[in-house]
């Protein structure tokens, strides 16, 4: 693997030159360098890889976000669910998961509630023989 770094557009590796935008280009390269890195250690243990596309209006209305997570799951050929208040769809390219997801208002604001209390509660401290050492 290279470790020159060239601008958006210059990069893409077995593709030739695509003509994507330099955000595309970075989230490609960096997907080629994560392949890399995995094929280079073969003695690490393989990494769960989950790919996030976050609907752009996910901090609008719950419906719009939702419209988003549609086109997702056409483009994957999955259709989403709508379950406890999350509107998602989800599928496996390979080992790969990718997934999106719309969580609605109230069901936001019920796991606000509900997180509140964290630091309210605190467990006791490990000790250190008890991990081995480890931190």
């Amino acid at each position: 693997m290279t470790d020159e770094v060239r601008g958006g557009m210059e990069w893409v590796p077995r593709f030739g030159m695509l003509e994507v935008p330099r955000q595309r280009a970075e989230l490609i390269r960096g997907l080629f360098e994560l392949a890399a890195w995995v094929a280079d250690h073969p003695e690490l243990p393989v990494p769960a890889v989950r790919a996030v596309v976050w609907p752009s209006s996910r901090n609008a209305d719950f419906s719009a976000a939702c419209s988003e997570v549609d086109q997702v799951g056409a483009a994957l050929g999955v259709q989403p669910e709508l379950r406890g208040g999350h509107y998602d769809v989800s599928t496996e390219l390979g080992p790969v998961e990718i997934t999106s997801f719309a969580i609605s208002s109230e069901t936001m604001a019920a796991h606000t509630a509900h997180m509140s209390y964290a630091e309210n509660v605190q467990p006791e401290p490990i000790a250190a023989e008890a991990t081995g050492g480890a931190r």
